[in-house]
């Protein structure tokens, strides 16, 4: 490939990519209600799958410093949506786990953002679909691999 055929398909990446997330962030921010932030909803979300966790694994999971999940996660607890609750083998580690007004606004939140999603999927084929998560689940691998092979350096 040429340097101006790469120059313009990094052009293209760059502007589809900054549309993507900019519009899907506005799109999900309308579905999570007022009383939650979009990291405030990946917080919940990722708590949920993990069912307990540490403020560390939020961190790790989200590339973010543990100051910002220290403060998403106070912000969580005063709305009363998260619980801590301490190690039993480890007093200094509190574990996190979604409260029952927690869950419940989640499972509410992510059925409002599956029919988002939904709607949007619609309008591609099946192979499409497929195709474009296939590709992007390898971009993320390249990208987490260029992340850590930063770290190392």
């Amino acid at each position: 490939m040429t340097t101006e055929t790469i120059s313009l398909l990094i052009d293209r990446y760059m502007k589809v990519s900054f549309h993507v997330n900019k519009l899907g962030e506005l799109l999900i921010k309308d579905q999570i209600c007022d009383v939650l932030t979009n990291e405030q909803y990946y917080t919940l979300r990722f708590i949920e799958q993990q069912r307990l966790c540490t403020s560390t694994e939020i961190s790790e999971a989200f590339y973010i410093n543990k100051s910002a999940v220290t403060a998403n996660i106070n912000r969580l607890e005063s709305k009363g949506l998260i619980e801590r609750e301490q190690d039993q083998y480890d007093r200094r580690v509190f574990l996190l786990k979604l409260s029952e007004e927690g869950a419940a606004l989640l499972h509410k939140t992510e059925h409002k953002i599956h029919k988002l999603v939904e709607g949007i999927m619609t309008k591609f084929e099946y192979e499409e679909i497929v195709t474009f998560l296939d590709t992007y689940e390898k971009l993320s691998r390249i990208l987490i691999e260029m992340k850590n092979g930063q770290e190392e350096l």
